[in-house]
């Protein structure tokens, strides 16, 4: 395989890493969240203090029980600029905009958070993971919400009786 062919499968790979977060951050799946991490990650998210490894990173992620609890009733992250500021054979760092939308328990009020991920992530095993991260707040409001599923009732497949394609 040519070398720009495996920078542009690379890219993906990471591009792939990043979605499956912000995608399984939505839907409650911790397992997929830590996943995207390397075990000893070192983490920052804001207002809150640096977390060293991916248990601690986890503990912090308040998201997960916000949803279980109905505190958020709907949360989603919409990935928007991505720059890939550098990228070796193993080694790659990132810098994401994303906007985050959290619906409160009632479903009056919207959250919306402008958030910016700077990420270094490394090659481990063959799969690119996630080995340091800042996540920073640039702007939040609040606004008045018309519609919002219940976390519970969100369709997170197909019903079994939609066509497939096969």
């Amino acid at each position: 395989m040519s070398n720009s062919v495996i920078y542009l499968r690379d890219r993906a790979d990471i591009h792939d890493v990043l979605m499956r977060y912000f995608n399984a951050a939505d839907s409650g799946r911790k397992d997929l969240v830590r996943n995207c991490f390397t075990e000893d990650v070192t983490a920052q998210y804001e207002g809150r203090p640096q977390a060293h490894g991916v248990d601690a990173l986890m503990a912090q992620i308040a998201l997960f029980d916000n949803l279980v609890s109905g505190a958020c009733r709907v949360s989603t992250h919409f990935a928007g600029n991505l720059v890939f500021k550098s990228q070796t054979e193993e080694l790659a760092e990132t810098e994401h905009n994303v906007f985050a939308f959290l619906v409160n328990s009632d479903g009056t009020t919207v959250l919306a958070r402008s958030l910016r991920y700077l990420d270094r992530l490394k090659r481990v095993n063959g799969e690119w993971r996630i080995f340091a991260r800042l996540h920073t707040l640039d702007w939040s409001c609040e606004m008045p919400c018309t519609f919002a599923r219940a976390f519970a009732l969100k369709a997170r497949d197909f019903p079994a009786d939609w066509p497939t394609g096969r």
